[in-house]
């Protein structure tokens, strides 16, 4: 809501810096739905195994790593209790020179790992400040962050040129059913519409419903109406949180035909009801604030 200091990934300053811990308190569900993101993200976990999709595509990751999610592109990514580590964001700009694909990397040193902590971490107490010189301050850690980020990878790539030396990871596949999954969570990311069904985004990739139904289950164990229902789910969910709009215009803009039909598909997706979802959060929240 309006009152609220949210650490969601819709809701991040331009430039912005916060612990897993903190995303974690603050709705681990932002993060664990699939969901897109106007701003690039990068990981950086310390400690622990977790599950993530970037574009639909899983992979295991653990400590210590490095994750990269450019702007727009559709993640989910768990976040057990035993995941440590930082998320910091950036702006959709073009002198920052962030990459456009996902990345996954280990860090190429110990003093490297030492080297992202601090500036992220350093980026983190400036959180509140919005002075002319905090932000150029946060512009500035941004600006090492993105070419540490171009650093780590030129390393990695020159590593992976020895078999023996795999260090990265790489989250696509150039298979015909990885691209096709990409192309499906290019357009899963692009907007909302409950009106669309697994057949409109098939004839939009120009294959067969069953056809896209197999590889979405294939790859990630779920089929293709699963996989839009949660994206129209997180974005509900945000906006109950975050937005004052009431069901009713939530339901229309999401493309459901009627209020009592997306009251009927949220219980079905979470137990409870928009308003009640609502009132549950807003609560834990006033909790928080008031310990």
């Amino acid at each position: 809501m309006s009152d609220q200091q949210e650490v969601g990934p819709t809701n991040a300053p331009a430039y912005a810096a916060r612990t897993i811990g903190q995303i974690r308190l603050h709705g681990a569900w932002r993060h664990e739905l699939a969901h897109h993101c106007l701003k690039s993200r990068l990981f950086w976990l310390t400690r622990g195994t977790t599950r993530i999709t970037a574009d639909l595509h899983p992979i295991m990751a653990t400590g210590p790593k490095i994750l990269f999610i450019p702007a727009s592109m559709l993640l989910s990514i768990e976040l057990p209790t035993q995941l440590q580590g930082h998320v910091a964001y950036f702006p959709n700009l073009a002198d920052l020179e962030l990459p456009q694909t996902s990345l996954c990397l280990t860090p190429s040193s110990a003093e490297a790992q030492v080297e992202l902590t601090g500036l992220i971490e350093r980026m983190a107490r400036l959180e509140d400040q919005d002075t002319p010189s905090a932000r150029r301050m946060k512009r500035g850690f941004g600006l090492l962050l993105s070419a540490m980020l171009e650093r780590e990878t030129l390393i990695s790539n020159q590593r992976d040129r020895d078999a023996t030396h795999r260090l990265r990871t790489q989250i696509k596949k150039p298979s015909k059913s990885a691209q096709l999954l990409s192309r499906f969570a290019a357009l899963l990311a692009q907007g909302f519409n409950a009106q669309l069904g697994v057949s409109d985004y098939a004839a939009r990739l120009d294959v067969t419903p069953t056809h896209l139904t197999r590889i979405c289950r294939e790859i990630t164990g779920r089929t293709a109406l699963a996989l839009i229902n949660e994206v129209l789910m997180a974005e509900a969910r945000r906006r109950l949180v975050d937005t004052h709009d009431s069901a009713a215009k939530i339901a229309r803009d999401l493309g459901y035909s009627s209020p009592a039909y997306f009251t009927r598909a949220f219980g079905q997706e979470t137990g409870t009801t928009p308003t009640g979802y609502r009132d549950q959060k807003q609560g834990q929240w006033h909790s928080m604030r008031h310990r």
